[in-house]
C-alpha cells in the first residue's frame, strides 16, 4: 500500500513537475512557477503517450511495448530536466515557498479543507455509468491480453477497426498507470484518478484566478473557495461539468472539460497576444495535441474553442497574426481527422 502511494505521487505529481520545470524555462514570467510546471508536465505525459500509442496501434505492437516505451521516454525527459535545472532548484524552491507564505491563511485553509473533502469523496465513493465499458473495460482488456485495439469492450475481437476511439487511447494510459503503480485498472480509474486529476484541475483554476485578478492572492483564493462550493453543490444534471470532475474524473472527456479547455482559456487570458508570446503558442500546440489522447471530442472541441478566441482577439487587435500562429497548432488534430476519414 505504501509503495503504491509513493509511486502514485511520483508519477502523477513529482515527475510531471520536474519535466515541466525545463519547459517553463522558456516562459516569460512563470519560469519558476511550480504550478505552471506541473500542468505542463501533465500535458507532456499525455502528449508522449499519444505520440507513441498511435503508431504502436497501427503497427500492432503489444500493450507491454507501449507501456515500456512510454515509461522509458518519460524517465529520460525527467532526467534531462533534472540535469538542466540542477543549478536552479534552490532558487525555484525559494520563490515558491515565498509565494506560499504570502497566501491568505484563512481562505487557503478553507479551500484546502474543501479540496481534501472532495478528494476523500472521490476516493471513497464510486460513480458508475456506461462509459466504464470504454474507459475501464478497454484498460483491463489491454492489460490482460497485452494487445491494443484488438478486442472490444466485452472481449470479442473487433469485426472492423474502431476508428472512433483509436486516435484517443486514454484507456491505455489508465492501464499503463495501473501497471506502474501496481493496482487494477478499475481501482486506478475509480480511486486514484479522482484524487490526482482533482488536484490538476484546481491547479489550472488557480492559474486562471491569478490571471483574472492580476495575481491578487486574496481574490484568487476567494475565487477558489467559491468554485469549490460550486463543484460540491453543482450537480444539476449528470452531464454537468461539476459531476464530470468529482464523479467521472477517470473519463477522458472529463479531463477535456476540466483541464484542457480551462487551460486554453488561461493561456489566452494571461499570455497570448502579449509581446514575445512565442513560447505560449508552442504550449498551445502541445496542449491541443495532448488533448487528442483523452476523447474523440478532444480532436475538434479545443480547436473550436481556440478558433472563437482567435477570432475575438483578431477583431480586438485588428491583427491577423493570431490566425497565422494558430493554424500550425491545429495540424496534429487535422492529420488525425484526415486519417479518420481515410480509414473509416
Amino acid at each position: 500500500m505504501i509503495k503504491t502511494i509513493i509511486l502514485i505521487i511520483l508519477w502523477l505529481l513529482i515527475i510531471p513537475s520536474l519535466m515541466g520545470l525545463y519547459m517553463i524555462k522558456f516562459a516569460k514570467d512563470d519560469n519558476k512557477n511550480i504550478l505552471m510546471a506541473y500542468i505542463v508536465g501533465i500535458l507532456i505525459e499525455f502528449l508522449v503517450f499519444e505520440i507513441l500509442a498511435i503508431p504502436f496501434t497501427f503497427l500492432k505492437f503489444s500493450f507491454t511495448a507501449l507501456r515500456i516505451a512510454w515509461t522509458v521516454m518519460i524517465t529520460i525527459l525527467t532526467i534531462i530536466s533534472i540535469i538542466l535545472n540542477r543549478k536552479n532548484f534552490k532558487e525555484i524552491l525559494k520563490v515558491n515557498i515565498g509565494k506560499v507564505k504570502e497566501m491568505p491563511k484563512i481562505l487557503t485553509i478553507i479551500f484546502l479543507g474543501l479540496l481534501i473533502f472532495q478528494g476523500y469523496m472521490g476516493f471513497s465513493y464510486m460513480y458508475e455509468d456506461y462509459d466504464d465499458s470504454n474507459f475501464v473495460a478497454k484498460a483491463t482488456i489491454a492489460r490482460d491480453t497485452d494487445t491494443l485495439f484488438v478486442y472490444n469492450d466485452i472481449g470479442y475481437k473487433y469485426e472492423s477497426f474502431p476508428t472512433r476511439h483509436v486516435f484517443s487511447p486514454f484507456p491505455y494510459y489508465t492501464a499503463t498507470i495501473s501497471e506502474i503503480v501496481g493496482t487494477h485498472p478499475a481501482i486506478t480509474a475509480h480511486t486514484v484518478f479522482p484524487v490526482a486529476f482533482l488536484v490538476v484541475a484546481y491547479t489550472v483554476y488557480y492559474l486562471i484566478g491569478t490571471a483574472l485578478f492580476q495575481h491578487d492572492r486574496k481574490k484568487t483564493m476567494l475565487f477558489m473557495v467559491i468554485l469549490s462550493g460550486l463543484y460540491i453543490f453543482g450537480k444539476y444534471s449528470r452531464y454537468a461539468i461539476f459531476v464530470r470532475l468529482l464523479g467521472r474524473a477517470w473519463q477522458g472527456k472529463s479531463l477535456l472539460a476540466n483541464i484542457i479547455l480551462p487551460f486554453i482559456i488561461y493561456l489566452f487570458l494571461e499570455y497570448l497576444g502579449e509581446e514575445k508570446d512565442g513560447f505560449y503558442w508552442v504550449l498551445l500546440f502541445i496542449t491541443l495535441w495532448a488533448a487528442d489522447l483523452l476523447s474523440s471530442m478532444s480532436i475538434f472541441l479545443p480547436i473550436i474553442e481556440c478558433t472563437v478566441l482567435v477570432v475575438l482577439y483578431t477583431i480586438k487587435d485588428k491583427n491577423i497574426k493570431y490566425i497565422l500562429k494558430f493554424i500550425p497548432c491545429c495540424l496534429p488534430s487535422i492529420v488525425y481527422g484526415i486519417m479518420y476519414l481515410i480509414i473509416k
